[in-house]
């Protein structure tokens, strides 16, 4: 079996219909890292005309040499338990990379290394060192297990959270989830709260949401025109959603001011009645939350206006798997709970459209309450949503002299890019 160059569509219905692939193993991500000078190509194995394995492939010449980088982003796309097909795999791809001129080969596959229970713990003898073991003997280099997003070196998630929805109803998944989370919701569903599907035009506001969020949890933004080429390239084939969330100010605040007014004629009903003296004391100790409520809306509505974008997400759509791959939300809001609605409202579109995970996508590895991203696990994780932790990422080395003098070349740039950001803030 020799390696041969795949067409769009056969390549489109093999990954779709493959266990774990995402929007990064489709010809569409090759499309939008064209932005950023990456070139890209599909290889894959054929038996009896049939894919058998395969991988997007994409390319792009490294500054100062005649080399290439080759990056697999989340491939490949095989049988990992069939080390023979791996091992051709892998063989045959060594003579194409050469052919490519390439330096080295780049991959992040989409497989379990361990097991782990909803709160983070292992699950003891499911480590899949047999994997790890035969790329080695293959040639690649593991680049390590990192635990924190602080010292992330892979360019995508090792640690996930993911929520199963095979063979679950809405109901089920709702019944399932911690019961804050379920308050949470319904909460949500009360704050006068809309759920608008943005267009183009709206990714200003999204990217305004996202460069609040950079700076509140302390990671580098991208540039709107990012988004801009993700939804260019995506929105043609109905495979992104960019989401936002509205409150309303106004009609949040006269309902409040019902509602009080409500809780005040009630008060006055009972005050006279000494058998519903405890009741009224927690009643007028209500009061004091409705007035604080109140002057909150009217201090927002005097100036935001009537309504205001308060959070937004960014999710990808392709095969099996729906991922939440962007959120953000302004911290002044969050105690509307809108990104509670937000999560629940496409949890609810991901079973309609029969997915059959909805990804959560990246968390940190270390689950004690103290850790600098546990608030983001816990919510996560307040869904239902389990953790999954990855093999990590491994370098398949061509020219071993060239790639020393290009990885001590990268670690400088990036230390300078590092002052530079460091600087700026």
């Amino acid at each position: 079996m020799n390696l041969v160059k795949l067409e769009k569509e056969e390549f489109i219905e093999f990954s779709k219909n493959y266990p774990n692939s995402l929007f990064f193993q489709s010809p569409y991500w090759i499309e939008i890292k064209k932005q950023n000078n990456w070139q890209g190509t599909i290889v894959g194995i054929k038996e009896n005309n049939k894919i058998i394995a395969a991988t997007v492939l994409l390319m792009k010449n490294i500054k100062g040499i005649n080399k290439k980088m080759v990056y697999a982003p989340r491939g490949f796309l095989l049988d990992y338990s069939n080390l023979t097909l791996l091992t051709e795999f892998v063989e045959n791809l060594k003579v194409y990379l050469k052919k490519q001129n390439a330096l080295f080969l780049k991959i992040n596959p989409y497989v379990k290394y361990q097991e782990h229970d909803i709160n983070g713990n292992e699950i003891e003898g499911t480590k899949n060192d047999t994997l790890i073991n035969k790329l080695k003997e293959l040639g690649f280099t593991h680049q390590g297990f990192y635990i924190t997003m602080d010292e992330k070196k892979d360019l995508e998630p090792r640690w996930l959270s993911v929520l199963d929805l095979e063979n679950k109803s809405t109901d089920d998944i709702f019944k399932d989830m911690r019961a804050t989370t379920r308050w949470s919701i319904r909460n949500s569903e009360k704050n006068c709260l809309r759920v608008i599907e943005a267009g183009r035009d709206d990714l200003k506001e999204f990217k305004a949401l996202m460069k609040h969020t950079a700076d509140r949890r302390e990671f580098i933004d991208r540039p709107l025109s990012y988004y801009q080429n993700i939804y260019d390239v995506l929105s043609k084939e109905d495979l992104v959603k960019v989401l936002l969330v509205e409150i309303n100010f106004k009609e949040l605040l006269e309902k409040t001011e019902n509602e009080y007014q409500q809780l005040l004629d009630k008060i006055d009903k009972m005050k006279d009645n000494p058998k519903k003296q405890n009741q009224l004391k927690e009643l007028q100790n209500e009061t004091t939350s409705f007035e604080k409520r109140i002057n909150d809306l009217k201090e927002y509505k005097d100036k935001y206006g009537d309504t205001k974008i308060i959070a937004g997400g960014l999710y990808m759509l392709y095969g099996r798997q729906l991922v939440y791959l962007f959120g953000a939300s302004y911290k002044e809001f969050m105690k509307y709970n809108s990104q509670y609605l937000l999560q629940w409202h496409m949890i609810n579109y991901a079973k309609e459209h029969n997915y059959q995970t909805f990804n959560f996508y990246g968390i940190d590895g270390d689950f004690s309450k103290e850790s600098k991203n546990f608030g983001l696990f816990d919510f996560k994780r307040g869904f239902g949503a389990e953790v999954v932790e990855l093999i990590g990422e491994f370098d398949l080395v061509i020219n071993k002299p060239m790639y020393k003098i290009y990885n001590l070349s990268f670690k400088c740039y990036k230390n300078l890019k590092n002052m530079k950001n460091h600087f700026k803030k």
